[in-house]
Protein backbone atom coordinates (compact mmCIF):
# COMPACT_ATOMS: atom_id res chain seq x y z
CA UNK A 1 0.00 0.00 0.00
CA UNK A 2 1.34 3.41 -0.90
CA UNK A 3 1.31 6.34 1.45
CA UNK A 4 0.24 9.85 0.61
CA UNK A 5 0.68 12.46 3.32
CA UNK A 6 -1.33 15.66 2.96
CA UNK A 7 -0.22 18.56 5.11
CA UNK A 8 -2.36 21.59 5.84
CA UNK A 9 -0.57 24.87 5.09
CA UNK A 10 -1.14 27.28 7.94
CA UNK A 11 -1.20 30.63 6.13
CA UNK A 12 -2.04 32.61 9.26
CA UNK A 13 1.33 31.89 10.83
CA UNK A 14 4.04 33.79 8.98
CA UNK A 15 6.87 31.97 10.68
CA UNK A 16 9.24 29.15 9.75
CA UNK A 17 7.82 26.48 12.03
CA UNK A 18 8.96 23.51 9.99
CA UNK A 19 11.81 23.58 12.50
CA UNK A 20 11.63 24.50 16.17
CA UNK A 21 13.27 27.80 17.01
CA UNK A 22 12.36 29.14 20.44
CA UNK A 23 13.64 32.63 19.64
CA UNK A 24 11.60 32.95 16.43
CA UNK A 25 8.48 31.67 18.16
CA UNK A 26 9.13 33.97 21.12
CA UNK A 27 9.43 37.01 18.86
CA UNK A 28 6.28 36.08 16.94
CA UNK A 29 4.05 35.61 19.98
CA UNK A 30 5.74 38.42 21.87
CA UNK A 31 4.10 40.73 19.31
CA UNK A 32 0.75 38.95 19.66
CA UNK A 33 0.06 38.85 23.42
CA UNK A 34 -3.69 38.44 22.90
CA UNK A 35 -3.11 35.00 21.35
CA UNK A 36 -0.93 33.96 24.27
CA UNK A 37 -3.42 35.32 26.81
CA UNK A 38 -6.38 33.51 25.24
CA UNK A 39 -4.54 30.20 25.05
CA UNK A 40 -3.21 30.62 28.58
CA UNK A 41 -6.74 31.18 29.88
CA UNK A 42 -7.93 28.01 28.16
CA UNK A 43 -5.10 25.99 29.68
CA UNK A 44 -5.53 27.50 33.14
CA UNK A 45 -9.30 26.92 33.11
CA UNK A 46 -9.12 23.26 32.11
CA UNK A 47 -6.03 22.23 34.08
CA UNK A 48 -7.11 24.41 37.00
CA UNK A 49 -10.50 22.69 37.13
CA UNK A 50 -8.77 19.33 37.30
CA UNK A 51 -6.27 20.47 39.94
CA UNK A 52 -9.04 21.95 42.08
CA UNK A 53 -11.10 18.75 41.89
CA UNK A 54 -8.00 16.68 42.67
CA UNK A 55 -7.23 18.81 45.75
CA UNK A 56 -10.89 18.92 46.79
CA UNK A 57 -10.89 15.11 46.99
CA UNK A 58 -7.88 15.25 49.30
CA UNK A 59 -9.43 17.89 51.54
CA UNK A 60 -12.67 15.92 51.96
CA UNK A 61 -11.12 12.47 52.21
CA UNK A 62 -12.52 11.29 48.86
CA UNK A 63 -9.23 10.72 47.05
CA UNK A 64 -9.43 6.93 47.11
CA UNK A 65 -13.02 6.64 45.95
CA UNK A 66 -12.53 9.22 43.16
CA UNK A 67 -9.21 7.91 41.81
CA UNK A 68 -10.68 6.52 38.59
CA UNK A 69 -12.90 9.57 38.11
CA UNK A 70 -9.97 11.98 38.40
CA UNK A 71 -7.81 9.87 36.08
CA UNK A 72 -10.57 9.97 33.46
CA UNK A 73 -10.94 13.71 33.99
CA UNK A 74 -7.22 14.26 33.36
CA UNK A 75 -7.37 12.29 30.10
CA UNK A 76 -10.41 14.29 28.99
CA UNK A 77 -8.72 17.60 29.85
CA UNK A 78 -5.57 16.74 27.90
CA UNK A 79 -7.67 15.64 24.93
CA UNK A 80 -9.63 18.91 24.96
CA UNK A 81 -6.42 20.94 25.13
CA UNK A 82 -5.25 19.36 21.90
CA UNK A 83 -2.16 17.84 20.28
CA UNK A 84 0.56 19.39 22.45
CA UNK A 85 -1.00 18.26 25.71
CA UNK A 86 -1.94 14.89 24.27
CA UNK A 87 1.75 14.41 23.49
CA UNK A 88 2.60 15.34 27.08
CA UNK A 89 0.08 12.78 28.32
CA UNK A 90 1.53 10.15 25.99
CA UNK A 91 5.00 10.84 27.35
CA UNK A 92 3.77 10.62 30.94
CA UNK A 93 2.07 7.31 30.17
CA UNK A 94 5.54 5.77 29.80
CA UNK A 95 6.69 7.00 33.24
CA UNK A 96 5.35 4.70 35.97
CA UNK A 97 8.03 6.19 38.22
CA UNK A 98 6.17 9.53 38.08
CA UNK A 99 2.53 8.58 37.56
CA UNK A 100 0.48 6.27 39.75
CA UNK A 101 -1.17 3.22 38.14
CA UNK A 102 -4.76 4.49 37.90
CA UNK A 103 -3.60 7.58 36.02
CA UNK A 104 -1.35 5.47 33.80
CA UNK A 105 -4.30 3.35 32.70
CA UNK A 106 -6.10 6.44 31.41
CA UNK A 107 -3.06 8.17 29.94
CA UNK A 108 -2.16 5.05 27.95
CA UNK A 109 -5.49 5.49 26.16
CA UNK A 110 -4.07 8.66 24.63
CA UNK A 111 -1.82 6.43 22.56
CA UNK A 112 -4.57 4.90 20.43
CA UNK A 113 -8.03 5.99 21.60
CA UNK A 114 -8.31 9.59 20.44
CA UNK A 115 -11.47 11.14 18.98
CA UNK A 116 -11.28 12.02 15.27
CA UNK A 117 -12.14 15.43 13.86
CA UNK A 118 -15.02 15.63 11.33
CA UNK A 119 -14.48 14.03 7.94
CA UNK A 120 -15.95 17.14 6.28
CA UNK A 121 -13.12 19.15 7.82
CA UNK A 122 -10.57 16.62 6.58
CA UNK A 123 -12.00 16.83 3.05
CA UNK A 124 -11.80 20.62 3.17
CA UNK A 125 -8.15 20.42 4.23
CA UNK A 126 -7.35 18.04 1.37
CA UNK A 127 -9.01 20.40 -1.11
CA UNK A 128 -7.19 23.44 0.33
CA UNK A 129 -3.87 21.62 0.19
CA UNK A 130 -4.15 20.02 -3.23
CA UNK A 131 -6.58 22.28 -5.04
CA UNK A 132 -8.85 19.34 -5.90
CA UNK A 133 -11.77 17.73 -4.10
CA UNK A 134 -11.29 14.20 -2.73
CA UNK A 135 -13.70 12.96 -5.41
CA UNK A 136 -11.41 14.35 -8.09
CA UNK A 137 -8.36 12.65 -6.58
CA UNK A 138 -9.71 9.29 -5.42
CA UNK A 139 -12.23 6.82 -6.79
CA UNK A 140 -12.87 5.83 -3.18
CA UNK A 141 -12.05 7.29 0.24
CA UNK A 142 -13.33 5.77 3.46
CA UNK A 143 -16.23 7.76 4.96
CA UNK A 144 -14.60 7.59 8.41
CA UNK A 145 -10.92 7.57 9.40
CA UNK A 146 -9.37 4.18 10.06
CA UNK A 147 -7.11 5.69 12.73
CA UNK A 148 -6.89 8.95 14.67
CA UNK A 149 -3.74 10.22 16.37
CA UNK A 150 -2.66 13.36 18.19
CA UNK A 151 -1.45 15.13 15.04
CA UNK A 152 -3.81 13.78 12.38
CA UNK A 153 -5.94 10.94 11.14
CA UNK A 154 -5.77 8.38 8.36
CA UNK A 155 -8.21 7.36 5.64
CA UNK A 156 -8.13 4.45 3.22
CA UNK A 157 -8.44 5.52 -0.40
CA UNK A 158 -7.98 4.38 -3.98
CA UNK A 159 -6.37 6.46 -6.71
CA UNK A 160 -7.72 6.57 -10.26
CA UNK A 161 -4.67 4.51 -11.19
CA UNK A 162 -6.08 1.73 -9.02
CA UNK A 163 -3.42 2.03 -6.32
CA UNK A 164 -4.59 1.60 -2.73
CA UNK A 165 -3.25 4.39 -0.50
CA UNK A 166 -3.40 5.71 3.03
CA UNK A 167 -4.27 9.39 3.26
CA UNK A 168 -3.00 11.15 6.37
CA UNK A 169 -4.58 14.52 7.11
CA UNK A 170 -3.19 16.78 9.82
CA UNK A 171 -5.56 18.20 12.41
CA UNK A 172 -6.80 21.71 11.60
CA UNK A 173 -4.77 24.63 12.95
CA UNK A 174 -2.11 22.17 14.06
CA UNK A 175 1.04 24.25 13.57
CA UNK A 176 -0.21 27.47 15.17
CA UNK A 177 -1.56 25.47 18.11
CA UNK A 178 1.69 23.61 18.65
CA UNK A 179 3.87 26.71 18.38
CA UNK A 180 1.66 28.76 20.72
CA UNK A 181 1.50 25.94 23.27
CA UNK A 182 5.28 25.57 23.23
CA UNK A 183 5.63 29.30 23.86
CA UNK A 184 3.10 29.17 26.72
CA UNK A 185 4.84 26.11 28.23
CA UNK A 186 8.25 27.77 28.13
CA UNK A 187 6.79 30.90 29.70
CA UNK A 188 5.04 28.89 32.43
CA UNK A 189 8.16 26.84 33.12
CA UNK A 190 10.21 29.98 33.52
CA UNK A 191 7.69 31.70 35.81
CA UNK A 192 6.05 28.85 37.71
CA UNK A 193 8.20 25.77 37.28
CA UNK A 194 9.40 25.55 40.88
CA UNK A 195 5.81 25.71 42.19
CA UNK A 196 4.25 23.04 39.92
CA UNK A 197 3.59 19.54 41.34
CA UNK A 198 5.13 17.12 38.85
CA UNK A 199 4.37 13.87 40.66
CA UNK A 200 0.86 12.41 40.81
CA UNK A 201 1.95 9.50 42.98
CA UNK A 202 0.61 9.47 46.56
Amino acid sequence: MGLIIHRYREKALVLDIQRYDAQDIGRYYGRRPWLVLWRSLQVIWLLGSFALAFQWDRWWGQADQNRVKRAQQLRTVLTKLGPTFIKVGQALSTRPDLIRPDFLIELIKLQDQLPPFPTATAHAIIETELGLTPEEIYTFISPQPVAAASLGQVYRARLYSGEEVAVKVQRPNLLPTLSCDLFVMRLAARLLGRFLPLNFRP
